[in-house]
C-alpha cells in the first residue's frame, strides 16, 4: 500500500513542484537515497513496463527499499504542506493555530494572541467556522490563564456568547451534512429512490425550514442535496435549476471558495450533466468554459488535472453525440496523459474513448480500450458507466466476432456480476432479447417487422427516468437501427 501511495502523490506533482522539491530536498542534511528513489519513480511514469521497485533493489541492494520509500513520503508531503501554506488560506490558519500554541506554552501571551488574532480575521474571510471558533476559544483560555489582566469583563461575555452561537451554527451545519451524506449512501447501494429517502427529506424540509442563517456552507449543502435528489429521480430540469442557483451562490462569494475549489467544479460538472441527460448538449459549452477558466488560475496540478478530465471528458461527449467523431477520436489522443484522480472519471474516460471507436468502426481497438478497462478497475457495478461498458463491450462482439456462443457467455456474466445490486433495467432486456434473436443472420423482411417491434418497445422504456441511467450514454435507438439493417 505504501508504494502504490508513495507513487500515487509523485504523479500528482506538478513541473514546478518537482523542480521546487529537488530544491527544498538538497537543504536537509542527511542521505539522499530518497531522491534517488524519487527520480526512478518518476522515470517510471512514462515507462509501463518499467518495475521501480525491482530497479531500486537491483542498483542499491544494501539500501531498504521501504525505509526509503517511508523517508522520500515523510520528506514529500512536509514540503507539500508548507507548500500549501503559502497557498491557502485553510492551511494558513491551521498553521496560526499551532504558531499559537507554541507561544502559549513558552509563556509568550502577546505574540500568541497576535496569531490568533491573524488566524480569526483569515477564518471570518472565508466562513470556516470551526477555526473562528478555535481562535475564540483559544484567546479565551489565555486570558483566563493570565486573569484576564486589563480585560473589561463585556468583552469576556461578548467572546462567550460569540464561541455558543459558532457551536449553534456548527452543529447545524453537521446536521445538513448528515442528511446529504445519509442521501448519497443509500442512493449508491439502492439507486431506487422512492423507497429509501422519505426521512431524509422530511428531516431536510425540517432543517431548512429552522435555520434561518445565512451561512454558505448551510445554504451549499442544503442545494447539493436537493439537487443529488432530484438527479437520482430523474428530474434533471429541477436539478439544472438548482445547481444554477448553487452556481450564482459560488460566483457571488469567490472569498468562501475552497483552494483548491473542488466544490465549485464539482457543482459546474452537476449542470453539466443534468443537461447531457437531457440531451442539451449546445447548452454545456458556457459551462465547460466556467470548467476550463480554473485552468487558467494557479491552482495546484491535481486540481488542474481533474477540472481538465472533468472539461475533456464532457467535450468527446459533445462531439461524439453530434456526429463529429474525427473530433473525438483528436480528443482521445490529446488526453492520455491526464492523471485520474477520480475513479468515476476514470471510467467515463475509457467508455467515451471506446464508444469512439466503436462508432468509427474500429472494433479491435475499442476492445483494447475495454479490455484495459476491465483489467484497471474489474468490478466497478455501483457506477452506471460501467454496466454502459460492459454492454458496448458485447456489442463490439456482436459486430465483431459474432460467436455466438462467446457472446452468450458473456450475457450470462453480464447478468450475474450486476443483479448483485437488483433487477436488470428493461433496456438491458431489450437488448439482450434482440442479441438472442440473432438478427444478423435473419432475412430483410423479418428484419423490417421486427425492427418496429422493438423500436416501439425502445420507446417506451426512454420515457421511464429510471432507465436513463444507461440510456443518457448511448444511442440504443441508433443501435437498433444497425442491428436490423
Amino acid at each position: 500500500m505504501l508504494f502504490q501511495d508513495l507513487e500515487k502523490l509523485i504523479f500528482s506533482l506538478s513541473s514546478s513542484e518537482k523542480k521546487h522539491f529537488t530544491l527544498y530536498s538538497t537543504n536537509i542534511n542527511g542521505p539522499k537515497m530518497y531522491l534517488v528513489l524519487f527520480e526512478e519513480i518518476l522515470l517510471s511514469k512514462n515507462n509501463p513496463i518499467s518495475n521501480w521497485q525491482h530497479n531500486f533493489k537491483n542498483n542499491y541492494p544494501k539500501s531498504s527499499l521501504e525505509s526509503t520509500s517511508n523517508y522520500l513520503f515523510k520528506t514529500l508531503t512536509d514540503f507539500l504542506v508548507q507548500s500549501r501554506i503559502e497557498q491557502n488560506s485553510w492551511y494558513q490558519q491551521l498553521h496560526g493555530l499551532m504558531k499559537a500554541q507554541l507561544c502559549f506554552e513558552r509563556s509568550i501571551p502577546d505574540r500568541g494572541l497576535k496569531e490568533i488574532s491573524n488566524v480569526y480575521k483569515k477564518a471570518k474571510e472565508s466562513e470556516n467556522l470551526k477555526n473562528i471558533y478555535q481562535a475564540v476559544r483559544m484567546e479565551l483560555d489565555t486570558l483566563h490563564n493570565l486573569n484576564f489582566s486589563n480585560i473589561d469583563e463585556q468583552y469576556i461575555i461578548d467572546k462567550q456568547l460569540e464561541a455558543k452561537l459558532l457551536l449553534k451554527s456548527i452543529n447545524e451545519i453537521q446536521d445538513h451534512y448528515n442528511l446529504y451524506e445519509l442521501l448519497s449512501y443509500r442512493l449508491a447501494n439502492n439507486p431506487i429512490i422512492e423507497e429509501n429517502t422519505d426521512d431524509l427529506i422530511l428531516g431536510e424540509l425540517n432543517l431548512t425550514f429552522n435555520n434561518r442563517k445565512n451561512i454558505f456552507e448551510t445554504k451549499k449543502i442544503h442545494l447539493l442535496f436537493q439537487a443529488h435528489y432530484f438527479i437520482n429521480k430523474g428530474d434533471y430540469q429541477s436539478a439544472l435549476l438548482i445547481f444554477s442557483d448553487l452556481v450564482n451562490q459560488f460566483e457571488t462569494n469567490p472569498t468562501l471558495w475552497n483552494y483548491p475549489p473542488y466544490d465549485y467544479l464539482s457543482t459546474l460538472d452537476g449542470i453539466i450533466n443534468s443537461l447531457r441527460n437531457t440531451l442539451q448538449y449546445e447548452e454545456m459549452l458556457p459551462f465547460l468554459e466556467k470548467i476550463q477558466t480554473l485552468l487558467l488560475d494557479n491552482y495546484p496540478e491535481h486540481f488542474k488535472n481533474i477540472a481538465k478530465a472533468t472539461s475533456d471528458i464532457y467535450l468527446m461527449q459533445f462531439h461524439i453525440f453530434n456526429n463529429q467523431l474525427s473530433q473525438a477520436k483528436s480528443l482521445c489522443n490529446k488526453i492520455e496523459n491526464i492523471i485520474f484522480a477520480d475513479t468515476e472519471k476514470h471510467i467515463e474516460y475509457y467508455y467515451f474513448q471506446a464508444l469512439t471507436f466503436y462508432l468509427l468502426e474500429e472494433y479491435q481497438k475499442t476492445k483494447q480500450i475495454l479490455n484495459e478497462l476491465f483489467i484497471v478497475y474489474p468490478s466497478y457495478i455501483s457506477f452506471s458507466i460501467y454496466r454502459n461498458s460492459k454492454l458496448l463491450y458485447i456489442m463490439t462482439i456482436l459486430k465483431n466476432q459474432h460467436d455466438q456462443e462467446y457472446i452468450d457467455s458473456e450475457i450470462r456474466a453480464y447478468k450475474r456480476l450486476f443483479q448483485k445490486k437488483g433487477k436488470l433495467l428493461q433496456i438491458e432486456k431489450l437488448i439482450f432479447k434482440i442479441i438472442s434473436l440473432k438478427p444478423q443472420l435473419r432475412g430483410n423482411d423479418w428484419k423490417k417487422k421486427t425492427k418496429e417491434t422493438y423500436s416501439k418497445q425502445l420507446d417506451k422504456i426512454v420515457s421511464d427516468n429510471k432507465e436513463n441511467l444507461l440510456i443518457k450514454n448511448f444511442d440504443f435507438k441508433n443501435w437498433i437501427q444497425s442491428v436490423f439493417s
